[in-house]
Formats: structure tokens, sequence, C-alpha cells
């Protein structure tokens, strides 16, 4: 913590409970995020471990909840060729510090995950579902949210939040199902962002064999979610298939 302040002091002033220097603070980091053409893997992580412990001393509900609101939302005020590498970062932090947070402590982190993830989704939904950059932040959340492969070593706790919440997300971020009210998409727009939902969907299904079994529960819940299309289209073809066999099965009243 004590590098990343040295680098950008304004992070420690996050956490006061002086609302117009929380506000200042919050200024200048992001004038800080916005003139960078990079970030470095050891930048972002040296800025999310000052901003996770501005966030662990953060006191009181409302300040916490407003800090989780407007740290999650960085990765929309960068540069977008410096968002994947911040949610890198983000991601990388949590899950190396998450083990340590305390029962007191956790509910602000669990909101800060969910409103972080809940951003991402719009950083994607704000570049049509598609194109480079979106495609380098699911990678991010390939390896370190989701970890698809179960190579990165991600912390337990965070994978089953992540596998709780994702389709949470996704619906009220407008990934999933129509349009809101007054919003038309193009065909185009849909095509992409049901694609994108589908990749997603492939990270967790890959989790349905995962060799831990709370993972592997989970992954198979949150999955077979009928919000989700292929969800839908299961339970669908569940029932008509409960009712072909029931029909099967009625021969009538024999004479």
């Amino acid at each position: 913590m004590a590098a990343a302040e040295a680098q950008m002091p304004f992070i420690k002033n996050l956490a006061s409970s002086d609302r117009k220097l929380r506000t200042q603070s919050l200024a200048t980091l992001q004038t800080y995020l916005s003139s960078r053409t990079g970030l470095p893997a050891a930048d972002a992580l040296k800025l999310w471990t000052g901003l996770y412990y501005a966030l662990w001393m953060t006191d009181r509900p409302r300040p916490q909840q407003a800090l989780a609101a407007d740290l999650a939302n960085l990765v929309l005020d960068v540069p977008a060729a410096c968002a994947a590498p911040l949610a890198s970062g983000f991601w990388g932090v949590l899950s190396r510090q998450w083990a340590s947070i305390d029962a007191l402590r956790m509910d602000k982190f669990l909101l800060l995950v969910r409103r972080a993830f809940a951003a991402q989704v719009r950083f994607a939904r704000g570049r049509a579902w598609a194109g480079e950059q979106v495609d380098r932040m699911l990678d991010v959340w390939r390896r370190l949210a989701f970890d698809a492969d179960d190579e990165d070593g991600v912390s337990l706790g965070l994978r089953l939040h992540v596998l709780d919440l994702w389709v949470d997300e996704l619906e009220r971020e407008k990934a999933l199902g129509p349009a809101g009210d007054g919003e038309e998409e193009e065909e185009d727009d849909v095509a992409a962002r049901d694609e994108w939902v589908r990749r997603v969907g492939d990270m967790v299904d890959a989790l349905r064999a995962s060799p831990v079994k709370s993972v592997r529960n989970r992954a198979s819940e949150s999955y077979a979610d009928e919000r989700l299309p292929w969800g839908t289209r299961e339970s669908d073809g569940e029932g008509q298939g409960e009712d072909e066999d029931e029909d099967e099965g009625w021969g009538g009243i024999e004479d």
C-alpha cells in the first residue's frame, strides 16, 4: 500500500470521512487515469492495491456503497486500451486478498465485485459487444474472474461469488432479453450481443466439469438459469419432452 500511495498520494483520501475530500480525490484519480496511454500490469496492480485498502478503511454503509460504485466505474473512465489492464489489476488484487477479508468487511467487497462486474458489462455494451478491447476484457474474465481453465488459482470464494452474480448483472445491464423501454436494437447489434453472451456462457460451461465440487455445482446451476437463451430453450425442451412422454403413456380406456 505504501508504494502505491507514494506514487498516487490521492488514493488514501478516497477513504476520508470528508465527502468533499473524497470527491476531489476521485476527480484527481479519474484525471490521472484518463491521461494514460497505456497501463502496465505492475502499475495496475499497485493502483488496485491502494484502492483496495481505500475501501477497506472506509466506514459507514453509504460512503462504502458510493466508493464501491466509483471504483467499479473507473474502467469506463480510462482510455479503452487501458480498460482490460485495469480490470486485470482489479481481479488480481481481489483474488489475492479475498481470503484475508474478515466477516465485518466482506459485504462491501461483495458489493464492489458486483459493481465492477456490471461496469465491465457496460464497457462491452458501449462497444456494441464486439471488437479487440471487448475480446481483451473477456480474456480477463476467463483467466481471473471465472478461471475457466482452472489454471490461474483464483480464490474459491471470489469465483463462487462471480458465479452467483453473473446472470443477474447481465440481465440488469441489458445483455439478456429484449431492449429496454423506448430502445431499439439493430439486428447486427442483437447478433453481436448474443454472441458475447454465448462466449461468457462458455466460460461457465467449462466450469461444470471443474474438479472442485462447489464450483461445479454453482456453475451448473447458474448455466441452467432460465433467463439465459439456452436455459430457456432447455426448459422448454424439457417441458415438451415430458408432455410427449405423458401422451405416449396414455392409451385410452380399453374396451
